[in-house]
């Protein structure tokens, strides 16, 4: 029975992970797809490297993840805390994404309220991994043309040295 349930762990994980690594490596393709047809614009080039540099990163991390089986069938996943800024994270989320919000034609719209620290201390790999992965089933499940939207709001705690955030993902797809 631990075996049966070892081995449906690492079926879904694997399910997952599939769907989770098409998104930076659409998101690769493309911006060199775009630094090639810009190469007389040096700016945007830059530009396009930097967001496949970004999401190679993205990439590496999920790949890492794959990697360490072994921890996942054990039921323990280590959190990598770093410091890491809240504004390069949501903008990290967007360049994987973006690909494909302009390939369905989607209009993205955008919400900060409240937000009182922007650098922030925690796992950013697993909380963009969450982050782009919900965003990009937005994007796969909503018609083309349609409209997305994502707000972040930190709300009021009494902890001292924690922050609470609220994601919030919209969009007029199909729904879950």
């Amino acid at each position: 029975e631990m075996a049966e349930r070892a081995n449906r762990a690492k079926s879904d994980f694997l399910s997952r992970m599939s769907h989770d690594i098409r998104t930076p490596m659409n998101a690769i393709m493309g911006m060199l797809s775009i630094a090639k047809e810009s190469w007389d614009d040096p700016d945007r080039v830059w530009d396009c490297l930097d967001k496949v540099e970004n999401s190679a990163r993205f990439l590496l991390a999920l790949i890492n993840d794959i990697l360490d089986m072994s921890k996942i069938e054990s039921g323990r996943l280590d959190v990598r805390a770093n410091d890491f800024s809240l504004s390069n994270l949501v903008q990290n989320v967007f360049d994987v994404c973006r690909p494909m919000i302009i390939e369905k034609g989607h209009h993205l719209t955008m919400n900060i309220s409240k937000v009182r620290h922007e650098g922030l201390y925690g796992d950013e790999s697993r909380l963009q991994q969450v982050l782009v992965n919900i965003l990009s089933n937005a994007v796969k499940y909503t018609p083309a043309g349609g409209r997305l939207h994502f707000s972040i709001e930190e709300k009021p705690t009494h902890a001292e040295g924690a922050s609470v955030f609220y994601f919030t993902f919209e969009d007029d797809g199909i729904g879950m």
